[in-house]
C-alpha cells in the first residue's frame, strides 16, 4: 500500500479526469452538454480542486497565441476512493460570434485535476466550432455554383475573419479567387465580397458589398441564383463597384464587439494592440505584406502538440 501511494504522488495509478463531450463540431452559439468525469486510482486521493479551460489558439508564424476564453471552476474538495467513478454534469453555451475553426485557429476544453501532495492531471479535448445554420446556406450557395473552400481560407487579422475560395467549374477562367468577410445580424449577413479577375496586369480586385437578408437566406435555389447574379455583375462591370475592407469595418465597428452574431467579434474584443504587434512582425519576418486595405490576415501550418 505505502508503494503504491508513493507511486500514485507521482501519477502512477492516480486519479484521472475525463471530459466527455456529446459531440466534437459544433456551431457558433450552440449549448455543449457533457459529463465530467473523475476516476479513482490504486489509493484513495484528495481532490483540492478542478478547472475546466476553454481556450482558442491563434498560430502565428512563429507560435501559438493562446486566449482563455472561460474557466469553469469546481472548487469543493473531496476524496476520490480507490476505483471510485465520480460525474458531474456540464454544459456551456458558446458565444455566438467566435472565430470559425480553421487551419489557423483552433479551440480546446483543457480540464485540470488538482490532486493533493501528487502530480496533477489533465484532459484535453478538442472541439471544432462551425458555421452558424445561415452562414452555412452562404457556403452551400457557394458550393453549387462550383466554389471550393481554400485551405488558407478563415485567416483572421485582428478584426476580420476572411473566408477564400477558388473556382473549380461555373466561373473558372473568369476569376481566380473569391473571398468575403461577413457581419452577421438578427434579420440577414451583410457581406463583402471580393473577386480575383485576371488582367493582362496580373488580376484586378473587385469589392462589393451585399447583404441577404432571412428571407433569401431560407430559399437555397434563390440564394444561389442572387449570388451567380452578383457575381456575374462583379464580372461584367468591376468599375461599377467601390469598396474596401477597412471602410466596411468601420462602418461596423461600433456594433462589431455587442453584436451577437459578428464573425471575429468576439476575438477582436480581446486581441491587445501588443498581440496585434507581435503577429505582424511575425508575418512581416516572413516575407509578408499587408493587403491594400491596410488589414493583415496571417496564415501558419503548424499542428498544436
Amino acid at each position: 500500500m505505502v508503494f503504491k501511494k508513493f507511486m500514485a504522488k507521482l501519477g502512477k495509478g492516480g486519479a484521472k479526469v475525463d471530459l466527455i463531450l456529446d459531440k466534437e463540431e459544433y456551431a457558433s452559439g450552440e449549448t455543449i452538454h457533457g459529463e465530467l468525469m473523475i476516476l479513482g486510482g490504486a489509493v484513495a486521493q484528495e481532490i483540492n480542486k478542478i478547472d475546466i479551460d476553454f481556450v482558442v489558439q491563434l498560430h502565428g508564424k512563429e507560435q501559438i497565441f493562446t486566449h482563455l476564453i472561460e474557466r469553469f471552476p469546481f472548487h469543493e474538495a473531496f476524496t476520490i476512493q480507490p476505483e471510485e467513478r465520480k460525474v458531474l454534469p456540464f454544459t456551456y453555451s458558446l458565444p455566438t460570434n467566435l472565430l470559425l475553426s480553421g487551419h489557423a485557429i483552433s479551440y480546446t476544453f483543457i480540464t485540470h485535476l488538482d490532486i493533493a501532495e501528487a502530480i496533477d492531471h489533465k484532459d484535453h479535448d478538442p472541439v471544432i466550432i462551425q458555421a452558424p445554420p445561415r452562414l452555412k446556406r452562404v457556403f452551400a450557395a457557394l458550393s453549387e455554383l462550383g466554389f471550393t473552400e481554400k485551405y488558407s481560407s478563415r485567416s483572421f487579422d485582428g478584426h476580420l475573419q476572411e473566408f477564400e475560395f477558388a473556382p473549380t467549374s461555373l466561373f473558372c477562367g473568369d476569376i481566380k479567387e473569391l473571398e468575403f468577410v461577413a457581419k452577421i445580424e438578427d434579420e440577414g449577413i451583410h457581406m463583402l465580397i471580393e473577386v480575383d479577375i485576371p488582367s493582362f496586369m496580373g488580376k484586378k480586385e473587385v469589392k462589393r458589398e451585399i447583404y441577404l437578408d432571412n428571407s433569401l437566406l431560407e430559399q437555397g435555389s434563390e440564394l444561389t441564383d442572387q449570388l451567380k447574379q452578383i457575381i456575374a455583375e462583379m464580372i461584367s462591370s468591376p468599375l461599377s463597384f467601390a469598396h474596401d475592407k477597412k471602410t466596411f469595418y468601420h462602418n461596423y465597428h461600433q456594433k462589431w464587439s455587442r453584436s451577437t452574431g459578428a464573425i471575429g467579434g468576439f476575438a477582436a474584443g480581446w486581441l491587445a494592440t501588443e498581440l496585434l504587434e507581435d503577429l505582424f512582425e511575425d508575418a512581416f519576418a516572413d516575407g509578408s505584406e499587408a493587403d491594400e486595405d491596410g488589414l493583415f490576415a496571417f496564415s501558419e501550418e503548424e499542428e498544436i502538440d
